[in-house]
């Protein structure tokens, strides 16, 4: 919301001449950005449209083209973070001396402390290197074939995953000391039902705490993944519509594709909001509530 807020600050300019040179100046006054958004607002209304783009097409065809490249994106990012940063939790609290802990808690602490930028600059050079040998030719770059999402799932999902990861091995190792557990291997119970069918339920809870903070992380490193990746999605097509003229003529208002940055704005802010009601409703069926809660 306060990116629409700036959005809608008054761009105009005045121009003067000074003896023999032109002086170009501006002045921001509160009329007229109260005016800029009642304006807005009106058009809204009378038009029922967020208002048309600098490509001259309604925002609402664009959001929906886009929405769909990237959720494309989005959603397979965000489980494949949950199904394999999960599994390499338990991995990591399964192995904690030797080589095991190299390849666990290793791997885990390196794929937090390495930014992910760096992953996708040395994974884009080893595939120039292999097309630059006639090794292999990958299609790496664009949305116009189906398998161009692999990549940029790939790398929403290296960081997250590593999140996921260090949380379920925390959950685990405090789990470890709980009666329920101790009873559990005392009967024989097998390890691997001790975690997935004892342990693994009690850290649900502590884990959907976390889901907003993965996604708004995923949301985040997609500007970044689209726009090296040249995938057309809601970030490249944001990251466009901020990208305003360097040069405009004196007099005139600066160059701004205004109604595609409130429309994509909005349309990220919708996102956000369906995963935190899916947050929400996990926490409902999987965190308990405590009878002290009740009283």
């Amino acid at each position: 919301m306060l990116l629409v807020l700036l959005v809608l600050m008054p761009r105009e300019t005045t121009s003067h001449r000074e003896g023999t040179v032109d002086v170009m100046s501006y002045s921001f006054t509160w009329s007229s950005y109260k005016q800029n958004i009642v304006n807005y607002w009106t058009e809204v209304k009378e038009n029922k449209t967020l208002g048309m783009t600098m490509y001259e097409d309604p925002v609402e065809e664009e959001l929906i083209y886009y929405a769909k490249k990237s959720i494309v994106l989005i959603i397979p990012a965000f489980l494949l973070s949950i199904f394999f940063g999960v599994w390499k939790g338990i991995y990591d609290y399964r192995h904690t001396g030797g080589v095991g802990k190299l390849t666990g808690k290793g791997t885990t602490w390196v794929l937090q402390s390495v930014p992910d930028f760096f992953f996708i600059m040395v994974i884009q050079m080893f595939m120039f290197f292999c097309m630059k040998n006639d090794i292999w030719k990958p299609d790496i770059y664009g949305d116009e074939e189906w398998y161009n999402v692999f990549l940029p799932i790939f790398y929403l999902c290296m960081y997250p995953i590593a999140i996921i990861a260090r949380l379920t091995a925390e959950a685990l190792e405090e789990e470890e000391t709980a009666d329920y557990i101790r009873t559990a291997r005392s009967k024989g119970a097998k390890e691997w039902a001790v975690i997935w069918k004892h342990a693994l339920l009690n850290c649900w809870p502590k884990l959907v705490q976390h889901l907003m903070p993965i996604v708004l992380i995923i949301m985040s490193a997609m500007f970044v993944v689209e726009y090296l990746s040249m995938y057309r999605g809601i970030g490249t097509r944001l990251i466009r519509a901020l990208q305003f003229n360097g040069w405009f003529y004196a007099g005139e208002p600066m160059v701004m594709d205004t109604a595609a940055i409130i429309g994509f704005s909005l349309l990220l802010m919708a996102i956000l909001l369906v995963f935190q009601w899916l947050q929400e409703i996990l926490a409902f069926f999987l965190v308990p509530v405590r009878k002290e809660d009740n009283k």
